[in-house]
């Protein structure tokens, strides 16, 4: 079970490097989310949660294993 709840899920094949958690999202429909709300591995893999501060909005980022 994920460990916060989201709007949006996506892939992205790269894998996971904590020095980049807080880059801005290369794709335009992504830039809105800039807040950083948790990012590690939980029991679906490695992620990033990062949030829409206008609307709420939440988005998963599934990363591969470091």
């Amino acid at each position: 079970m994920s460990k916060y709840g989201y709007h949006y899920r996506i892939k992205k094949n790269a894998r996971f490097d904590r020095s980049k958690v807080y880059s801005s999202a290369l794709h335009p429909q992504l830039k809105r989310f800039t807040e950083v709300i948790w990012a590690g591995q939980d029991d679906e893999g490695f992620c990033v949660f990062k949030r829409d501060p206008h609307t709420g909005e939440v988005l998963r980022i599934d990363f591969d294993p470091p």
